[in-house]
């Protein structure tokens, strides 16, 4: 185990209240790697969007019925999660929180259900992005998506790294 793994296993067991881990960074920086890691160690609950969606829905469809079942899956998600850290569970959210904005609402639910916003962020370079993702796609594991280096470019330019002035707990693991 990483110590960035066993820093937020450390701050997790150690809070008082139920934390809702937030997995921040890109596609192919290893956010369900870590969720699950996280799950392996401790009583929480996570929630892995993409697993969700392809189960749910499969792999293809248009971009437009990809955002609106994004959106009715986040709403579940997001009930469960909150009522899971009403009850004084743990949650992983894996969902890759890219702006500051979506991470700030996140911190906000999490707060109004009782719980410690903490958020990871696994801050990996494009260029070892791209490997890992050349590797993935070749076998492309069940619950994860094909990610075509078009696809990764357009995300990396909507990519908003977080920083300590956002006021959340931050935990950097950098590859």
């Amino acid at each position: 185990m990483s110590a960035a793994i066993a820093e937020v296993l450390r701050v997790v067991r150690a809070s008082e209240r139920p934390c809702g881990v937030l997995l921040c960074g890109m596609t192919g920086s290893g956010k369900t790697t870590v969720a699950r890691a996280l799950e392996a160690e401790l009583t929480i609950v996570r929630f892995t969007v993409d697993e969700w969606m392809i189960e749910l829905f499969g792999h293809h469809m248009s971009r437009e019925l990809f955002d609106a079942r994004l959106a009715t899956l986040r709403g579940l998600i997001w009930g469960t999660a909150e009522r899971l850290l009403a009850l004084g569970i743990h949650v992983a959210l894996d969902e890759g929180f890219w702006r500051a904005e979506g991470r700030a609402e996140a911190a906000r639910r999490i707060v109004a259900a009782g719980g410690e916003p903490v958020l990871v962020y696994l801050n990996v370079p494009l260029s070892v992005l791209e490997e890992r993702l050349e590797r993935r796609n070749a076998r492309l594991p069940e619950g994860t998506y094909e990610i075509t280096p078009e696809m990764l470019a357009s995300f990396h330019a909507g990519f908003e790294a977080p920083s300590t002035d956002e006021g959340i707990r931050l935990i950097e693991i950098a590859a």
